[in-house]
């Protein structure tokens, strides 16, 4: 999962803001404030203790000494102060600034830097409403070559990405037909936004372009639009994964996940009745329009409703994204009822796609993004959808790494978490078998 961070500067400026208002507000704050101080009543109940005193209609043969020791021993409910602590300014406690002016001062600094690093993130309406844009490259790509060479460059933790590592492993496609590079998320590295390559292989270093093996994605984006850039000038649009390159040409076929899919299924349709064997069609002749019509509506109201949940910067925005997921998972449950897959008795593209979207709620959407609904084993017709799809299919387990899949929206979105810090989170196989 990687994001744009559009005008970094602007990003770096409201950390600035917020550092020199909080320096502003400290500097208020006489000496005395900052020296770490305990109330008398905390101090009181960090020494409270509970008396352990025996009943009076007990039978005891204690001597009263005993009883009287008994009665004054006691048990802390509370920690020791540690020996060494953060070094903190005592603001709150010190009475100056007066907190009624305090906390709804901070409170609303922070949230103004918070709404313009939100803003620099994603693209957003007047209402605070989560905008999706598109940044597709490519135009109507034509059938892949059976004899061509391309490569996939795919993220872990991007859900776009996953539907499209899906589909390769339920269609069998093999790594010598269309390579798979995995591009490893890391905003710090990546000179434009987060992804980046990994350390190429002895083979891939010989047969090539260095610009497409080596350094991040945006430069395999540059590569690709040598052509038509002139010299020095970097490409301006979002470097965005998935990515199917033609490496041979050194062009772009598509980054758009459900071209890819449509691609992939038609490679793997071609290759399979040339082979004469039996293929799984994920897009079967005929119900195209279907297909569509599935996937644009789950995507409204599941596949980007978790992310309108996240990026809202209104409540007003959040609750109309938190009813659309609500309503979602119901009517998934609900037709999960009837039919083994989403579609019908056989699985299709459209089963991928919400696979890659249900295996990131329990841990992603419903926490970071505060989407709604609870945990997928609350759905008992979902859970048994899901139970049987890596049954069915069991390389679909291999198709994700849900700790890092997850733990990627703590680490990067660091205006949605900024303490860093990562829950526990199951593998995907551990995550199934709970269900």
């Amino acid at each position: 999962m990687t994001y744009n961070y559009r005008n970094k500067s602007c990003a770096v400026m409201a950390i600035a803001v917020l550092l020199l208002t909080s320096a502003f507000v400290i500097g208020l704050s006489p000496a005395s404030s900052r020296r770490s101080s305990i109330h008398p009543v905390a101090q009181q109940n960090r020494i409270a203790t509970t008396s352990i005193i025996s009943s009076p209609f007990a039978l005891s043969s204690k001597s009263s000494d005993e009883e009287s020791q008994q009665k004054t021993s006691t048990t802390s409910l509370y920690d020791d102060l540690p020996a060494k602590k953060p070094w903190t300014f005592g603001i709150l406690t010190s009475g100056f600034p007066p907190q009624q002016l305090l906390v709804p001062f901070v409170k609303f600094v922070t949230f103004q830097v918070w709404r313009l690093m939100m803003n620099e993130l994603v693209t957003h309406d007047e209402q605070g409403r989560f905008i999706r844009e598109s940044f597709q490259a490519g135009n109507n790509p034509a059938p892949l070559d059976l004899d061509g060479s391309y490569r996939l460059y795919l993220g872990n933790p991007c859900p776009w990405c996953h539907r499209v590592k899906a589909a390769v492993a339920v269609l069998g496609v093999e790594n010598q037909d269309i390579p798979i590079t995995m591009l490893i998320d890391d905003a710090e590295k990546a000179s434009k936004g987060g992804w980046i390559l990994p350390k190429p292989s002895e083979e891939d270093k010989t047969s090539i372009a260095e610009e497409l093996i080596t350094g991040d994605l945006a430069g395999v984006y540059n590569f690709c639009y040598r052509d038509i850039l002139g010299e020095r000038e970097r490409y301006h649009g979002r470097c965005t994964a998935p990515l199917l390159v033609d490496v041979n040409a050194g062009k772009i076929v598509t980054n758009e996940s459900n071209e890819i899919m449509v691609l992939l299924n038609d490679y793997s349709r071609r290759k399979g009745s040339f082979a004469d064997t039996t293929t799984i069609d994920l897009r079967p002749v005929g119900m195209e329009e279907e297909l569509d019509k599935a996937t644009k509506y789950w995507f409204n109201l599941l596949w980007n409703g978790a992310y309108r949940c996240g990026f809202a910067t209104s409540q007003v925005a959040y609750d109309e994204a938190a009813s659309d997921v609500l309503k979602g998972l119901s009517e998934m449950n609900d037709l999960l009822a009837s039919r083994p897959y989403l579609m019908g008795d056989a699985i299709t593209e459209v089963d991928l796609k919400n696979f890659a979207w249900v295996t990131r709620h329990d841990y992603a959407y419903t926490i970071i993004f505060k989407s709604p609904g609870g945990r997928i084993a609350q759905y008992r017709n979902i859970a048994a959808w899901v139970k049987r799809m890596v049954s069915d299919y069991p390389k679909l387990l291999e198709s994700l790494d849900m700790s890092d899949a997850c733990g990627s929206y703590y680490r990067q979105l660091f205006m949605l978490n900024f303490g860093r810090i990562v829950p526990n989170i199951p593998s995907a196989r551990e995550w199934v078998s709970a269900l």
